[in-house]
């Protein structure tokens, strides 16, 4: 299945994403391609590892991120959720998310693979991720996001909220994956 990410906000957008997913079983494949129209390279930082547990702070460069919550009913937007993250230099981040913005932990062990390509104005990926164990339902739910440089930095989503600021950490906005 595959969709385009829209922009927060009304603003021009400086950049196009596109992201197809695929679910097997625990197994979800997630491949985006995100073409830059305006503005100067990637924001990155060397700093960050190629361990997707020591790379917090990471969203605060160039990501591609996937937010990925098994429900044992539509209406279950409480269930913890797996948030994945890529930079154009490869370096993953992940942990699951037990409640928005105050509980969450760094999985104890995770099957989460990431390559990523960039040429000039585009940066193409693809996410390989076993959904944790931590995580129980049946149907997928989630969201796919991008936090990219510009003047200003744009914030892309599969379903963005329609408050002024964007706010990825919103289960009740996340789509059934397994129907797209």
């Amino acid at each position: 299945m595959q969709a385009y990410l829209k922009k927060h906000g009304p603003d021009f957008s400086n950049h196009s994403l596109k992201v197809t997913w695929q679910r097997s079983g625990q197994e979800v494949t997630i491949e985006f391609f995100i073409q830059r129209r305006a503005g100067k390279g990637w924001q990155t930082d060397d700093s960050f590892s190629m361990d997707w547990s020591k790379n917090w702070g990471l969203w605060n460069q160039d990501v591609f991120e996937a937010f990925l919550q098994l429900r044992s009913s539509e209406m279950d937007v409480t269930a913890p959720y797996l948030e994945i993250q890529v930079s154009p230099l490869n370096q993953p981040f992940a942990l699951i998310i037990t409640e928005p913005r105050k509980t969450y932990f760094a999985p104890a062990t995770l099957a989460f693979e990431t390559q990523v390509s960039v040429e000039d104005k585009f940066w193409s990926g693809k996410m390989v991720v076993s959904l944790p164990l931590d995580l129980k339902g049946v149907s997928l739910y989630g969201g796919f996001f991008s936090c990219l440089s510009a003047n200003p930095r744009e914030y892309f989503a599969l379903n963005p909220n329609p408050e002024s600021a964007p706010d990825f950490h919103r289960p009740e906005l996340f789509y059934c994956l397994d129907e797209q």
